[in-house]
């Protein structure tokens, strides 16, 4: 369990609280080298998955394939939906016989989240407004959990992901090896921005085990807010990691409040 949370400060200052992590099966081969085929079989496996999830975890999954206009333009506004245009992943194969095979998967109350078939084959996420980081780290917790154990249930093996008794978990991208685990809070931070730039921003966030993105992710720009994140992945138990993330949120929002208007 979290020893911390961020400030009441914070919350208002603060979009959203994200957790997510990397898994991929161990039957099939990472998407850099992944076929239409394999795709499409690991999202028919995972349909049956989500069937099986429960509560507050339960939800609708939705098929890049077959969505309507409506629910694509819906998923797009809240900012829960891939759209496999990112020229990076694109050069790694991530993107091949796209969108056969991708999907999402979305909890009734929103707060639980699977993007499937992305880069790596599962990216589960938990994430909700305001500053409750321990809700959001639990409810990450409960579907990992929840997940790994319907795989188990629908495929009857004991072991379902690929993991490496050094390396942890083994993701397509190199700096998910470990726990494959991001935490992450968007603050809006305008006067810092402006004071200090974003390369002050980072270099702040860098001291402290994390680091600073754009307003609405990685290579993305800045406008009024940043994202940040742990960067350490590998060598450290989950909690450390989310509670890195919230120490260098606290302080980079404490800075926000001393610049004077």
């Amino acid at each position: 369990k979290l020893a911390k949370n961020v400030q009441e400060a914070v919350v208002s200052t603060q979009s959203t609280g994200r957790i997510r992590c990397a898994r991929n099966l161990s039957f099939f081969p990472l998407n850099t080298c992944g076929t239409k085929e394999s795709r499409l079989e690991i999202a028919d496996l995972m349909e049956g998955v989500f069937g099986t999830l429960s509560g507050d975890l339960a939800g609708k999954f939705y098929r890049h394939t077959s969505m309507t206009e409506d629910e694509i333009k819906e998923l797009v506004d809240k900012h829960f939906l891939f759209r496999g245009k990112d020229r990076m992943q694109a050069a790694s194969g991530y993107h091949a016989d796209w969108p056969h095979g991708r999907g999402i998967f979305v909890s009734k109350d929103e707060k639980f989240l699977m993007w499937l078939n992305e880069g790596d084959h599962l990216r589960i996420i938990s994430m909700e407004q305001g500053g409750d980081i321990p809700s959001v780290f639990d409810r990450l917790g409960r579907g990992a959990a929840a997940v790994e154990e319907g795989l188990k249930k629908v495929t009857g093996r004991d072991e379902v992901y690929m993991s490496h008794p050094v390396l942890g978990m083994i993701t397509c991208c190199p700096t998910n090896l470990g726990t494959g685990m991001r935490g992450s809070v968007h603050i809006i931070i305008p006067k810092l921005i402006k004071k200090i730039g974003f390369e002050g921003i980072d270099k702040v966030a860098r001291s402290m085990n994390c680091q600073a993105r754009g307003s609405t992710g990685e290579h993305s720009e800045v406008i009024d807010r940043v994202d940040i994140s742990n960067w350490r992945r590998l060598g450290y138990p989950e909690y450390d990691l989310v509670e890195d993330m919230i120490k260098c949120v606290n302080v980079i929002s404490q800075m926000e409040d001393e610049i004077e208007a």
